[in-house]
């Protein structure tokens, strides 16, 4: 009698669009298929069943009863497509194939337009969350899933970095946790402070961190063995298109690393996580006049095997913790302990948001949506000891990650109940007189030159309730943001006060800078 049939759990899917790869690379596109092929394989070896998912094949697609994406610049077509794989096959893993012009960033409106440069947020977030296709972030306030990105270089057509990545991925062996518990680390002279914060709070030490501009000779192009150690923490300025990060100390900024820099200074293995502006930036080299690639492309090229890095301009506090500070430290903390690298980011998206609720400001809300990682998921740095994946028994480890998954996926789903995202508000009603003159005094302390007029936000829940008695709302909490800005050569910092009120008491401030 034959033996019946026993259902498989799919615990990851590699998801790209056959159609673009074949358009950016040509012939040499069948290469990348043959390398994901060899990575499938691999993860047998590693006690993950996964399939490679091309979103642009008809009949692959409606077997998961889904329909195919038919343009890779169709942003909602690939939220949709992504979802319905999810709910087919509930992977523990998504690992999503190529840069933006293979699978685009789903482009989120920035509520803080007004008082920010950016115009849109490129994210991955979305892809991590139940809800529908939608341009507000404040949609996506409940990663539920795993979600990674092995990316490639955008407008580059040279498939050997690909390839480099994918082999990268098949030599990558879990360490034991002293290998990574050494560090690199640098920061802005003006950040030190909060930067010694987070290595203390990350590593229970915060001597080894470097300082730009810094005593030692350094300088950012003269890297030896500074960055060996095999986890990177970075708390720099970055800037659009730009392949470099900063140092500062007042008005100067000199450079603190390069693309180009880095090139044979990297341990294989290294993670990293960098608050810098623009620090996870994907973008052209031809958008730069050195012609230089992004340092996230550079940290995976230099065997790297995951950065997680904001898509454009980031925020953190000057002195203290917070939003940028947080969601990095929180990534590195978790691959530490044993966590894959996307387990490791969806738990410090949530924690994240978990602290900063219930009611979240919009920089907080911009920051959660903007980190995204680089990198396959699936990979585990740190060995953990109370895992059973590590045991070699294949139906303990499925069963431990899928408790897990379902644990996560709850914990996300509380958050949507629990969260109270900002929108912007334009109520007109005059400002208490006592309230106005409170936060006029306050500019004044924090050294606004002349208070620029506030953007409002009004932070209600989902769930918000009308006192049915009287037929009042419950007053929500508002947020008045206020941003000045400072033009320092071709570099402009800005800082911000965000003003908590709520029936015109002003219930605290916060106050960040660009990073």
């Amino acid at each position: 009698m034959a033996s019946p049939a026993i259902h498989m759990l799919t615990t990851k899917l590699i998801i790209t669009n056959k159609t673009a790869l074949q358009k950016k690379y040509g012939d040499q596109h069948q290469a990348l298929l043959d390398d994901l092929a060899s990575l499938q394989a691999a993860d047998a070896g590693r006690q993950l069943s996964t399939r490679v998912i091309f979103l642009d094949d008809a009949a692959q697609m409606q077997a998961c009863q889904s329909t195919p994406v038919t343009e890779v610049t169709d942003e909602a077509q690939h939220k949709k497509a992504i979802d319905d794989l999810y709910r087919f096959y509930s992977p523990g893993y998504i690992m999503l194939v190529g840069a933006q012009d293979i699978v685009p960033f789903q482009r989120l409106k920035n509520l803080l337009k007004d008082n920010d440069p950016d115009s849109l947020i490129p994210s991955d977030l979305p892809y991590a969350c139940d809800a529908p296709y939608d341009t507000d972030p404040g949609k996506f306030i409940a990663p539920t899933r795993v979600v990674g990105r092995v990316p490639d270089i955008p407008g580059v057509a040279d498939p050997s970095y690909l390839r480099s990545l994918i082999k990268d991925i098949l030599d990558t062996v879990s360490q034991p946790a002293q290998v990574y518990r050494p560090y690199f680390a640098a920061s802005t002279f003006d950040w030190q402070d909060s930067t010694q914060n987070s290595l203390q709070n990350i590593f229970g030490d915060k001597n080894g961190l470097l300082v730009f501009p810094g005593t030692d000779a350094l300088n950012g192009s003269n890297w030896s063995t500074q960055m060996m150690p095999k986890t990177h923490f970075i708390n720099c300025h970055g800037a659009i298109y730009n392949p470099g990060y900063y140092g500062q100390k007042a008005a100067d900024f000199p450079l603190a690393m390069r693309s180009d820099t880095i090139t044979a200074k990297l341990s294989t293995g290294t993670i990293v996580a960098a608050e810098c502006c623009y620090g996870g930036q994907l973008y052209d080299p031809q958008k730069n006049a050195a012609k230089l690639m992004s340092m996230a492309n550079s940290y995976l090229l230099n065997h790297a095997i995951a950065f997680v890095g904001a898509s454009n301009i980031a925020y953190g506090p000057p002195t203290g913790q917070g939003l940028a500070d947080l969601l990095t430290q929180f990534f590195l903390i978790n691959v530490l302990n044993g966590a894959s690298t996307g387990r490791a980011l969806l738990e410090a998206r949530q924690r994240f948001l978990h602290e900063m609720g219930p009611t979240l400001d919009p920089f907080e809300l911009k920051t959660a949506a903007q980190f995204y990682l680089l990198g396959d998921p699936s990979l585990q740095p740190v060995i953990n000891d109370r895992d059973p994946s590590t045991d070699g028994v294949t139906q303990p480890f499925v069963n431990t990650l899928q408790n897990r998954r379902d644990n996560l996926e709850a914990r996300g789903k509380m958050l949507d109940d629990f969260l109270s995202p900002p929108e912007h508000t334009t109520d007109t009603h005059a400002t208490d007189p006592a309230l106005e003159a409170a936060i006029h005094s306050l500019l004044g302390v924090k050294q606004f030159t002349s208070p620029p007029p506030a953007k409002t936000f009004i932070s209600q829940r989902k769930s918000q309730l009308t006192n049915t008695a009287s037929g009042a709302s419950i007053p929500s909490v508002k947020f008045h943001v206020f941003s000045e800005s400072a033009v320092s050569g071709e570099r402009t910092s800005t800082k911000v006060l965000v003003v908590k009120e709520k029936n015109n008491q002003i219930l605290g401030y916060r106050e960040y800078v660009s990073r």
